[in-house]
């Protein structure tokens, strides 16, 4: 019953280009000490087997401090065999930091061949396939033959489960059920998806390690526990040092920016100095308010940095609008008479009063005469 470390999509060497400069720095230092925590976790929780399954790194050109970072924090786990299984961002080409890797005795990097390694003090046989250019047409999954169905069987691969016409390894969740294997260690899906099992497969993507932008919610880390047959229990731990997040703060009715402001604040509670905060503002407004990221202050129980993005609406003054010879000012009297028509609080009232607001926000300010008897 070995005990696994599963882990992928680390991206070392992230350029984080949405980021200022120093800011860019900084989160490929907390990617770093992200991915440190994981080995240390696994060292200190006596993992028997370290696998990555592709994207150890963003891409095929990795600087040498990285080289050095990785080959001496690797090393540190022996005995315990580190397997790794390169993806489309760093394949297995000649002159990558792979060649160095593998000549370290506990770290096996597979390429192109598919490949069987033996772990008999384990009961164990992992399997393995990796990337050597940046497509893969061909399932990492389907054709393989377990050597042993008695033994715990794992395969090691990257690939994309999200489209079968996929040109960077596609799998699907037949070919899984159909491959004989105990546990299969994935990489590729940045979200983690947990522990799933198709037919007697276990499978699995542990998700990136630390997130790289707004498309990266949330708090990320690896997989951890024991893979045996029929059973697994391999569980989800963070590891992540900033975790990006979404929110959407209706500040609709607001009398002014300082009521607005008290109210994304309250939103903002829940996020601290670890979180960079995008906040999308929506609701109705009679006014706009301009507020700055800045108005919220600095502190341990406030968000890193807050991204403001402004979906509010701005309410027309029907009043003036009715007299307008334009566009808006015809389809706010005909809806304002259409409304008058209708049982004040029912639900076409209602539905009226909504197309009223949000066809006026929609329509631009032209005179009637400036378009064509068509378009009227």
């Amino acid at each position: 019953m070995p005990k696994i470390f599963h882990c992928a999509d680390i991206h070392l060497d992230s350029p984080f280009s949405l980021s200022s400069p120093r800011g860019a720095e900084r989160r490929r230092t907390e990617l770093r000490a992200a991915f440190t925590s994981a080995l240390m976790f696994a060292r200190d929780r006596k993992a028997d087997i370290f696998i990555i399954s592709g994207d150890l790194f963003d891409g095929e050109y990795v600087t040498r401090d990285t080289r050095e970072f990785i080959t001496r924090e690797l090393a540190k786990l022996a005995p315990m065999p580190v397997f790794i299984a390169p993806g489309n961002h760093d394949p297995f080409t000649a002159g990558s930091p792979f060649e160095a890797l593998s000549k370290l005795q506990n770290v096996h990097v597979f390429g192109a061949a598919r490949e069987r390694v033996e772990l008999p003090e384990l009961g164990t046989d992992i399997y393995g396939v990796g990337f050597t250019s940046r497509y893969m047409l061909s399932s990492p999954v389907a054709g393989w033959e377990t050597a042993d169905p008695s033994r715990v069987n794992i395969l090691v691969c990257h690939g994309d489960m999200t489209s079968a016409s996929s040109q960077t390894a596609p799998i699907t969740e037949a070919e899984i059920a159909a491959s004989g294997f105990d546990y299969i260690a994935l990489g590729h899906i940045h979200k983690a998806s947990g522990v799933l099992r198709a037919g007697r497969t276990y499978y699995a993507y542990p998700g990136c390690i630390e997130g790289r932008g707004f498309d990266e919610t949330g708090k990320k880390g690896a997989l951890f526990g024991a893979v045996e047959k029929g059973e697994c229990s391999v569980a989800q731990y963070y590891f992540s040092k900033c975790r990006y997040e979404e929110i959407t703060v209706d500040i609709g009715g607001c009398n002014d920016k300082f009521e607005a402001v008290d109210r994304i604040r309250t939103a903002m509670r829940p996020y601290a100095e670890d979180t960079e905060l995008r906040v999308r503002l929506c609701g109705e407004l009679r006014e706009p308010f301009n507020i700055l990221p800045a108005e919220f202050g600095r502190g341990a129980e406030l968000p890193r940095s807050i991204e403001l993005v402004d979906n509010t609406l701005l309410l027309p003054d029907i009043g003036e609008l009715e007299g307008e010879n334009t566009l808006r000012g015809v389809f706010c009297r005909k809806m304002l008479a259409r409304i008058k028509k209708l049982p004040e609080g029912s639900a076409e009232y209602r539905e009226c009063e909504l197309a009223l607001r949000y066809g006026l926000a929609a329509l631009q300010d032209r005179p009637v005469a400036d378009y064509s008897e068509e378009e009227r």
